[in-house]
């Protein structure tokens, strides 16, 4: 499915904050050279490897999604199930620790004031309080996670009609790509990533003028 602009009221087109992040950072491109150079070290074709790592992550990820926006399990095959199952473990327990609440899905906002827009995934509360979440299939958590975050956590904050559905902090949900796995990061303020954004989306609009 094509994804649609975002349009401030006046009717002007404005960029997304993935394209903003994706076009103008790269800061975790070292890590992932490294692990292509390391795996022709150790005689395999990072190729394959990545694919077959991707499956596992990409059906814990569905998986994990399935469960925060109440559709039914995806199909998981024979020779993921016993991991996929270890990884959902560890996310049941997180998931009723924290009394993971949703309150909508893919939720498209646009910021007046920066011009820019970004779709929410998944709105919800955690332990009854206002939160920024995100799911992300990775060997790790990256600088443009936090930044990602932030401005999602700026759109929801310009656009909230209720003081008390402020922002209370930003959670990340971590799968890993080669085994699977399930973590859960939080960080109470990205005030740093914000300003980075910002002069991301700066540099964004920049760029389209010098091209």
């Amino acid at each position: 499915m094509a994804v649609k602009d975002y349009h401030l009221k006046d009717g002007t087109k404005v960029p997304g904050v993935t394209t903003v992040i994706g076009a103008q950072l790269a800061w975790n491109k070292g890590a992932l050279m490294y692990w292509a150079w390391s795996q022709g070290r150790d005689g395999k074709d990072f190729r394959e490897t990545k694919d077959a790592a991707a499956d596992l992550g990409t059906l814990v990820h569905s998986w994990i999604e399935a469960e925060m926006r109440g559709k039914p399990t995806p199909t998981i095959p024979p020779e993921h199930k016993e991991k996929a199952e270890s990884a959902m473990l560890g996310f049941f327990e997180w998931q009723s620790a924290f009394k993971l609440e949703s309150t909508g899905s893919e939720v498209r906002l646009v910021s007046e004031w920066h011009a820019f827009g970004g779709t929410i995934d998944y709105p919800c509360l955690l332990n009854g309080r206002r939160v920024i979440l995100d799911l992300k299939t990775s060997k790790d958590v990256y600088p443009d996670h936090r930044i990602q975050l932030a401005a999602y956590g700026q759109l929801w904050e310009e656009n909230s009609d209720h003081p008390a559905d402020k922002i209370t902090g930003y959670h990340l949900l971590r799968v890993g790509k080669e085994d699977g796995g399930f973590s859960h990061h939080y960080w109470p303020s990205l005030s740093n990533e914000w300003e980075a954004f910002l002069l991301l989306l700066k540099l964004h609009g920049l760029q389209k003028k010098i091209k």
